[in-house]
């Protein structure tokens, strides 16, 4: 429990005399959750994935509520469906900024500084979201922090290629921080000093079939470094972005992700080490995050309520702190149920000099760019050299597909079900 400051206190205090906790029997709870690990522990890296994706469609949607399935068929009737493989001459991808809610500095007249957070009207927000929960077979875990998130579609027909957001990077990637130098520079609370100059990758989704017919994968992980995604990093935060991060999603093989044969743009730095924590299921982790309420408030209240001056959240990574906090307090011991899934890591530097830049050697105005252009009509056409081949290739072996790949039908759907359909 951290020291809180005067104001702090006074924020807690008013939160804690309006907080109303349902209590829960910690021994129930205690079973309940290694329950849900020792279920998540018995499956394939595939098989939890899509377990944590039906979970979330099931828990968040309902197949009765008209208003939200109709958004989603709107949503589905938007995304690229190619005629032929002569499509990828035509395809000119846009990035557009599609966040719900952004941080903009604002000066009172009085000369005090605040964050006020502003809604963007676009309404293509609602489509990312629907995209982000049904193209993507990843849970959609949301971001607490710095968060840019970007629609990409095809320019002239307004269709819907892909999704991508880049977020607060992790604190600390071995992979990653061996290869910048950072292993061996000083730290603040544990975190290197120049962290907010680089993001990770969360999200870099390509809707199908683009995905599969014309590696829509591979242009997403582009766009992910483009001029637009680091002057809108740069405006809504005032930091130089000089790096991005990302990690495969299924194993750490030198080839057959979406970031590999692209060095130009992206280089592998290692693997992880393939024991991240499992989770169990969608209301033990409700349950968990109840009886820290009730139980350790404080605790509960800086991760999940308290804001910096700057509007952002008090504490990094707050669900991970949470799930350990309450691993500890339960008395359950984590260290058999890891993931054992390890992920290739993979990072991008956007300047030719952004390792020194990133270990404090130089300055921002210090920094070249680097050699090939980050401009998304240079990206586009270094990926579409690639994608013409794969495009060739599919169609020699009669495999080219137009199929919409779109996961609204998990909704309702039973486990047993879903397995059938998507673990073939």
């Amino acid at each position: 429990m951290s020291k809180l400051t005067v104001d702090q206190q006074y924020q807690y205090q008013k939160w804690l005399a309006a907080n109303v906790a349902e209590p829960v029997d910690i021994d129930i709870l205690r079973e309940q959750v290694l329950s849900g690990l020792r279920t998540a522990k018995s499956m394939t890296s595939e098989e939890y994935t899509l377990w944590r994706t039906w979970l979330q469609v099931n828990d968040e949607f309902d197949s009765n509520d008209k208003r939200a399935m109709r958004r989603i068929r709107e949503t589905k009737n938007k995304i690229f469906i190619p005629t032929g493989p002569d499509d990828i001459e035509t395809i000119e991808p846009e990035l557009v900024f599609v966040q719900q809610q952004f941080p903009v500095p604002r000066v009172s007249i009085w000369g005090t500084e605040r964050i006020a957070f502003m809604s963007n009207p676009d309404a293509l927000s609602d489509d990312w979201e629907n995209m982000r929960h049904f193209v993507s077979s990843m849970e959609h875990g949301g971001n607490i922090g710095r968060s840019v998130r970007f629609l990409v579609r095809d320019k002239p027909t307004k269709k819907h290629l892909g999704i991508i957001c880049v977020a607060g990077d992790f604190g600390q990637l071995k992979g990653r921080d061996d290869a910048i130098g950072w292993m061996d520079q000083p730290t603040k609370n544990g975190l290197p000093d120049r962290l907010n100059n680089t993001a990770i990758g969360s999200v870099l989704v390509p809707t199908q079939p683009l995905g599969f017919s014309f590696l829509g994968g591979k242009l997403m992980a582009l766009l992910a470094t483009s001029k637009p995604v680091a002057d809108m990093w740069e405006r809504l935060y005032g930091d130089v972005l000089a790096g991005v991060t990302t990690t495969s999603l299924y194993g750490a093989g030198n080839t057959g992700t979406q970031y590999d044969g692209m060095k130009p743009y992206w280089k592998r730095c290692g693997e992880s080490p393939g024991d991240t924590g499992l989770r169990p299921d969608i209301e033990t982790m409700r349950s968990m995050r109840d009886w820290m309420k009730n139980n350790h408030p404080q605790q509960y209240w800086e991760l999940y309520v308290a804001k910096r001056e700057n509007g952002q959240p008090l504490r990094r990574s707050a669900n991970e702190r949470a799930r350990a906090f309450c691993y500890k307090e339960l008395g359950v011991d984590v260290s058999d149920f890891r993931s054992g899934h390890p992920r290739g890591i993979y990072f991008s530097r956007l300047y030719e000099n952004t390792d020194a830049f990133l270990r404090g050697e130089i300055e921002a105005s210090d920094l070249k760019p680097r050699q090939r252009s980050n401009s998304v009509e240079d990206l586009t056409d270094y990926w579409r050299k690639m994608a013409r081949k794969r495009a060739a290739s599919l169609v020699k072996n009669e495999r080219f597909s137009r199929e919409t790949h779109f996961m609204d039908d998990l909704i309702g759907k039973s486990w047993e079900d879903a397995q059938k359909q998507y673990l073939k």
